[in-house]
């Protein structure tokens, strides 16, 4: 079953709610997300600019076992990606560690593994 869910980002303090516009109007950016997609956008929006491995997410998210080997992670984000339009570019893929959430991609630096 999917639900109504807002995303907004406020810089840094990016949350799930409202969308503030450069020129500070509010918006709502709704998007139908399931229950898993929101439970791993809020993981990764409440540690922005941290790389979050692929194992955290399946341990925290969907309860796998310590070295479960699954896509599920991938399949998920990308869908997320999908769903979510501009806000997508915060979500960025960290190649053998995981993903980080990074409200404004042009503030990449090198991410903090989150193990």
């Amino acid at each position: 079953m999917t639900s109504p869910v807002l995303v907004r980002d406020h810089g840094l303090g990016a949350a799930l709610g409202r969308s503030v516009t450069p020129s500070g109007e509010s918006r709502a950016l709704s998007a139908r997300l399931t229950r898993k997609e929101r439970e791993l956008l809020s993981i990764l929006m409440q540690n922005p600019g941290r790389c979050i491995s692929r194992e955290t997410l399946l341990r925290t998210v969907w309860n796998y076992a310590e070295g479960a080997r699954t896509r599920t992670v991938d399949v998920h984000v990308q869908r997320l990606r999908r769903k979510l339009g501009e806000e997508a570019n915060s979500i960025k893929t960290i190649v053998r560690l995981g993903y980080c959430w990074y409200p404004d991609p042009e503030s990449l630096s090198r991410p903090t593994p989150v193990w």
